[in-house]
């Protein structure tokens, strides 16, 4: 399981790889993140450890496992923020409730949502929900 600043690391580099940027340093997070270069360094050494990530020459990329991570996040944030907007909530409030659990809720119970929300394929942002 990821922490949750494990989770905004991984989102981070997912982005960066979608827009076909294959390798991220730590001063690009740190950057990115607003955080200091060691802070960005240690956070990404934990997602090396846990399988996400594999270091090349001071650079690092997202390995499959951490691709399939990240699209379980994203797929998680997206059906409970849809689920949420749709029982009322705001967009913002829903977005940032989503976050905060999306990591924490069991992958059965997101489908489960997602099959009672009609499947959908997009969040309320317009953005696709990822397949898993």
């Amino acid at each position: 399981m990821l922490t949750e600043s494990e989770v905004h690391y991984l989102l981070e580099i997912y982005d960066a790889y979608t827009a076909g940027q294959e390798y991220v340093g730590p001063q690009y997070l740190a950057t990115r993140l607003k955080v200091k270069r060691p802070t960005a360094y240690q956070m990404l050494q934990s997602l090396v450890k846990k399988g996400a990530l594999h270091r090349v020459k001071g650079k690092y990329c997202i390995t499959s496992i951490g691709l399939e991570m990240a699209r379980r996040i994203l797929r998680n944030h997206r059906i409970i923020e849809t689920m949420l907007y749709r029982a009322g909530v705001d967009l913002e409030t829903a977005c940032r409730c989503a976050s905060r659990i999306q990591n924490e809720v069991d992958d059965e119970v997101v489908e489960k949502l997602w099959e009672y929300l009609g499947n959908p394929d997009k969040c309320p942002h317009g953005r696709p929900i990822p397949q898993v």
